[in-house]
């Protein structure tokens, strides 16, 4: 049985060579119609059907220890084929680093957009009473030195040319700053020393996966379905996208959540909301299970509940606390985010639609700089997010009696802030890819690979075919809600059968 999974291996690896290749037709700037996107997704779309028969092979062959580290040299040979290709229709990573730059010379990277270096001396000369009404004396010195941070060299000053939304300031948080700064002073303007520092983050997701994995009594080759996964190599180690921290101290969480290691496993999770703010939502079930096991000891809950919680509060202040300095002015960019953003949404996209239809003459009034049906869309969103949440703490499962039904309740609520989201960016999905490797469905894998269509936007808008733009995400999303809804099914009548049988047994 190794050898069909060594051959899908070897034409993997080959695939992702041949991608490093391609990517270097994918030059910033430059030549957009003549971008190869169409061969990139056919060589992508390969990727995910190699994956998807490996997966089939490895199941056929359950705790097989030579697959497990033939998955996981492959994994690694992935990794290292892809490092040093050039990114493919993505350029976040140009605002990474010019934050770890910023951040490296003591200068705080929530403060400045990238715009005010650019126009602080223009706007000096042409309107001084405006410039000296916005700056005093230490931003004037500030921007003087970001200045000649951008002109200390060719790439300095490309990249942060690069950089996009460079009226917005940064978006991201703490860690993510930390690991930022941290590749600049390894290696300045280095997209692959931050690739590199990415990697370790994977290589720890993994390791926590495995820990999982064994703790739930599962099979450890099912790490195969994350550490394989074209959208997590693509996006990690080509897109360069920051979601690797964030995922990776989650997976730590729950490791350390399944051991009732409690204190480190909030720890973690504070770790993971200073990565990106998602796991926060997760806090209560962390406070439940550690209610429950306090409670089978013979313990009194209530300090270990106010110690976690403030623990995880102090973390995640200490963690604000180097950038708090310019008090709410730190989380402007984040607002701009949260106000405006919208991409590639599916459930998020049909709420607007039907709270424009309704509000009808209404739909133009504005509600907290939102207009009316986009404003109600995220209140429906909040609604359904908080409801599941409050069921699961009060009707879901233990985590002492059964520990995969409980990780089940952290996978479904991960997934409602993916699938509810206005901006469905692919590289967002990957924080539920970690969950499959223990509930490895049909419907979530496939959507791994389908959320790759979002790339064929860009293409349509080069080519002028916007037209077809619309019909992309009805194109990702409805073969996954379709087979997500068999599944609902399946499992609801299986359940009806066990239960039929119970009672007549």
């Amino acid at each position: 049985m190794r050898s069909p999974i060594l051959l899908t291996g070897a034409a993997s690896l080959l695939l992702y060579a041949f991608l490093t290749q391609l990517s270097h037709q994918f030059n910033w700037g430059e030549g957009y119609s003549e971008r190869p996107i169409l061969t990139y997704l056919a060589v992508y779309f390969s990727l995910c059907t190699l994956y998807g028969l490996t997966w089939y092979f490895v199941r056929k062959q359950p705790n097989n220890r030579g697959n497990f580290w033939i998955i996981i040299v492959f994994g690694l040979l992935f990794r290292a084929v892809i490092l040093p290709s050039q990114q493919i229709q993505e350029d976040d990573v140009y605002r990474y680093l010019w934050d770890g730059k910023v951040f490296a010379n003591g200068i705080n990277p929530f403060e400045y957009a990238p715009a005010e270096v650019n126009d602080f001396k223009a706007l000096r000369i042409q309107n001084p009473e405006s410039y000296y009404e916005t700056y005093v004396e230490r931003n004037e010195r500030e921007l003087e030195q970001l200045d000649k941070l951008k002109w200390e060299s060719p790439k300095s000053l490309k990249y942060l040319e690069r950089v996009n939304h460079p009226n917005v300031p940064t978006i991201y948080p703490p860690m993510a700053q930390f690991v930022f700064r941290l590749a600049h002073q390894i290696k300045p303007d280095s997209i692959v020393a931050l690739r590199a520092g990415f990697l370790v983050f994977d290589i720890l997701a993994l390791v926590f996966i495995v820990g999982i994995l064994s703790k739930l009594g599962l099979d450890k080759s099912n790490c195969l379905i994350y550490f394989w996964s074209p959208l997590i190599i693509k996006e990690t180690f080509n897109s360069t996208h920051l979601d690797i921290i964030g995922i990776s101290l989650l997976t730590g969480s729950i490791y350390f959540l399944l051991c009732h290691r409690h204190k480190l496993a909030t720890l973690f999770l504070a770790f993971g909301f200073l990565g990106k703010l998602y796991p926060v939502i997760l806090l209560p079930l962390y406070l439940k299970a550690c209610h429950e096991k306090m409670t089978q000891a013979g313990k009194k809950p209530w300090p270990a509940l106010f110690g976690n919680t403030s623990l995880f509060l102090g973390v995640v202040v200490l963690g604000y606390l180097p950038f708090m300095g310019i008090g709410m002015q730190m989380f402007e960019g984040l607002k701009a985010f949260t106000l405006y953003w919208q991409s590639n949404d599916s459930i998020f996209a049909v709420l607007v639609f039907i709270f424009k239809t309704v509000s009808g003459e209404f739909a133009s009034e504005t509600i907290l700089s939102n207009p009316l049906p986009i404003f109600l869309s995220k209140v429906t969103v909040a609604i359904v997010l908080f409801g599941v949440l409050f069921r699961l703490l009060y009707k879901g499962t233990s985590l002492l009696e059964q520990p995969v039904e409980f990780v089940r309740g952290l996978f479904w609520i991960m997934a409602l802030v993916f699938l509810l989201s206005p901006v469905q960016n692919p590289w967002y999905l990957c924080w539920v890819v970690p969950f499959l490797c223990v509930f490895p469905t049909r419907s979530w894998i496939a959507l791994s690979g389908l959320v790759g269509l979002y790339y064929l936007d860009f293409y349509f808008d080069y080519q002028e075919m916007q037209t077809f733009s619309p019909w992309i995400p009805w194109v990702e999303y409805l073969p996954f809600y379709i087979l997500l809804a068999l599944e609902f099914r399946k499992n609801r009548n299986q359940k009806r059968v066990d239960k039929q049988f119970a009672s007549e047994g």
